[in-house]
């Protein structure tokens, strides 16, 4: 590449033939502007190079970790610009069919964990279940699944006195931003299931909740994480679509936003004295 120097004495003396010294004087000072523009890009880090960089009229070189925010060109006259989406994506996020759902339950393997409100727990008892603090306790449980790669669904449920056999998750709200606060992790096989098992569980005492939830097979397993049952667990076999259940269902929102309600069978656990 030619240096700076010896393109202005090219580009001098070529004008120097052509026009009088004050036309050349102006002509090689736009013709330095452009250069200067043209050269000022930022050009990206490669293999040999870690940071940015780009030239400057000198001919030398700035270097930054990132090139400074580039100012945005003006819309053009009669043409709406869009704002820029504020909704974070989530990459493991899954929205099931009705049928992946009940493959799910009596063939799958899944665990149930919630970061909402933990009637049991003395403090959060106090709390309502919508409280912010359980919504933005929800968006860290749901950032965890995402950064350890757990492919999971979001649900919402009710449950309440000890006379029934089946358990879901937290509270009789609809389906809102604020509500959704228990989420059901899918694993793809038996041997993924139990590997994560450990880490859904951890989740679950982090997030201060009495128990996580695991199914596989059609068998349905209650493990206590935190409280007087730490440690202990229970289950029960099979589930049951309950689309008109006022108490004791999950509610999960399926693929065309349509919801349904399912209860999962854990006498074991109130045999047992545990719920």
């Amino acid at each position: 590449m030619l240096s700076k120097f010896v393109r202005e004495a090219i580009a001098s003396a070529r004008l120097n033939l052509l026009c009088p010294d004050r036309i050349v004087r102006i002509a090689r000072s736009l013709a330095w502007k452009v250069l200067a523009q043209v050269e000022s890009k930022w050009e990206p880090p490669t293999a040999d190079r870690e940071e940015w960089r780009r030239r400057l009229p000198d001919g030398s070189y700035e270097y930054r970790d990132k090139p400074p925010e580039q100012k945005e060109a003006p819309a053009k006259p009669g043409i709406e610009k869009k704002a820029p989406s504020k909704t974070k994506q989530y990459k493991h996020h899954v929205t099931l069919k009705k049928d992946e759902l009940s493959h799910t339950l009596s063939h799958g393997h899944f665990s149930i964990v919630s970061a909402g409100r933990n009637p049991n727990d003395p403090e959060e008892s106090k709390m309502k279940p919508d409280d912010e603090f359980f919504h933005k306790r929800h968006e860290q449980l749901r950032d965890e699944l995402e950064n350890k790669g757990l492919s999971y669904t979001e649900v919402v449920g009710h449950y309440g006195g000890k006379e029934s056999s089946y358990l879901v998750f937290h509270d009789p709200e609809e389906l809102t931003a604020k509500t959704v606060k228990s989420v059901m992790v899918h694993h793809k096989d038996e041997k993924e299931a139990k590997q994560n098992r450990k880490t859904v569980e951890e989740l679950g005492k982090k997030f201060k909740q009495d128990s996580v939830l695991h199914g596989s097979g059609g068998k349905n397993s209650l493990v206590f994480t935190t409280g007087k049952n730490a440690g202990k667990n229970c289950g029960g076999k099979g589930w049951k679509e309950t689309p008109e259940a006022k108490d004791y269902y999950t509610d999960i929102k399926l693929e065309g936003k349509n919801h349904t309600k399912f209860n999962l069978d854990l006498t074991e656990c109130f045999k047992k004295g545990l719920l």
